[in-house]
């Protein structure tokens, strides 16, 4: 009998059984030793969640203190210059033409008044850069130039003796009043708003930081009562050294933050609400005075000027009480004896105003240029100086409060990222002998 054994290649191939996994791939994470691996990698990821918002919060809060400094405080403060010094110099030119012979020491105030203002447009042009804002100074400037023009014709008209002088003068008054002064006013005010609105934001509450590190604070208390349960061990050194990490990050970032914030406030609230105020209080002094000197000189219109003095000052002895009556105002000691320097002003035109009433002209611009002891100059020039020096130490305020906010925050960043990772390696570390347990 003859058996035919077939070729392999026609031989039918073996099929092998499928064969399914015995779990799902997700299936680890419902064990225990995937529930630690879970509850690891969400503590280090919150740690290094907690370090990048900490690290962004305070580097954001250095910028603005730093924008501050450097940039919109002193533009701030260039456009108040701007400011001051068109009304010294508005006062200073009546002054003069009233003085008739023009005193050095006056002509000399009004040039420095001009030369500072314009040094002061060249700073703020190289700090502006809203379009808006760029408009009004150029305004500024070339109304500027037409002003000194007119106080110039009004000047030499007056050397010569012709009447003509005083309607230059009265020309060059009303545009430094009702134009170049209230653009001034605008630019001073939109810079110092400014100032108000990034040390405002200085000052913010960081919502995301508190919310994420109390976040991973919370889950890491959860995490230890979990696997202390699970693994019947009551303290797990790794968590509870990243629980002390994280403890040192709140209380030191924390602390840090809540001096910055405090500070930051007391810029905006204290130092800069003064530097405001006594700034407008030494424009309104201006002005004051420029009303006083130019009754002497528009005559006709004494009334009209007598009611704006007054209205002027009584508004500075209403605003600097309130002021002093502050117990956190800056440079009480300085501005001290401005409320009887403005009495003993007042009282001076008082005088100005009895000799303008009866035509004796030359016994008001004695009292009015004067340097007794009761003459209006006087008072003045001393409540002009005590003006100046508040301007100068509410400035010098704000920028140490500013200062000291940003100071408070140096090394809070590393510091604050160091010890959020090391929180996460310290989880780590001791979450991995635990893991090592399962087989």
């Amino acid at each position: 009998m003859t058996v035919e054994l077939a070729h392999p290649s026609t031989e039918p191939l073996a099929q092998r059984t499928p064969t399914e996994p015995a779990h799902p791939w997700w299936w680890f994470i419902s064990t225990t030793p995937g529930r630690i691996m879970a509850i690891g990698a969400i503590l280090a990821m919150l740690g290094i969640l907690s370090a990048f918002a900490i690290s962004t919060t305070i580097n954001e809060r250095q910028h603005q203190l730093t924008a501050v400094l450097d940039h919109t405080e002193p533009l701030a403060f260039t456009a108040g210059q701007i400011y001051t010094t068109l009304s010294v110099a508005d006062a200073s030119a009546s002054t003069a033409f009233v003085a008739g012979t023009e005193p050095r020491p006056v002509r000399q105030r009004y040039e420095q008044a001009i030369t500072d203002a314009a040094v002061a447009v060249t700073r703020a042009s190289s700090g502006l850069t809203d379009p808006s804002l760029v408009a009004l100074l150029g305004r500024i400037n070339a109304q500027l130039a037409v002003y000194t023009g007119l106080i110039e014709t009004a000047r030499t008209n007056n050397r010569v003796g012709n009447p003509v002088g005083s309607s230059y003068l009265s020309e060059a008054s009303a545009l430094m009043q009702d134009k170049i002064l209230p653009d001034a006013q605008r630019l001073y005010e939109t810079t110092s708003a400014r100032v108000d609105a990034e040390t405002t934001a200085s000052a913010e509450i960081p919502a995301p930081v508190i919310i994420v590190v109390a976040a991973t604070l919370g889950f890491g208390v959860f995490a230890h009562r979990w696997l202390a349960r699970r693994t019947r061990r009551r303290v797990n050194i790794g968590l509870v050294a990243g629980g002390l990490a994280i403890a040192v990050m709140i209380v030191w970032v924390g602390s840090a933050l809540v001096v910055s914030t405090a500070g930051s406030r007391t810029a905006k609230n204290t130092a800069a609400d003064s530097l405001r105020l006594v700034t407008n209080l030494a424009i309104t002094a201006q002005q004051a005075r420029a009303d006083e000197t130019l009754s002497l000189i528009r005559r006709g219109d004494e009334d009209v000027r007598k009611r704006s003095y007054y209205q002027r000052v009584d508004t500075m002895r209403q605003q600097l009480g309130e002021y002093l009556a502050r117990e956190d105002s800056v440079d009480k000691s300085g501005l001290a004896q401005a409320d009887q320097l403005l009495e003993k002003w007042r009282l001076a035109d008082q005088r100005i105003n009895a000799y303008i009433t009866v035509g004796n002209y030359q016994a008001a611009t004695q009292v009015a240029l004067g340097s007794g002891e009761d003459d209006s100059t006087p008072a003045f020039d001393k409540l002009n100086d005590a003006l100046n020096q508040g301007i100068l130490e509410s400035r010098k305020q704000l920028r140490q409060d500013i200062l000291s906010a940003r100071r408070v925050l140096s090394g809070t960043t590393v510091g604050g990222a160091m010890l959020s990772v090391g929180a996460a390696l310290a989880v780590a570390l001791g979450i991995w002998p635990r893991m090592s347990e399962y087989r």
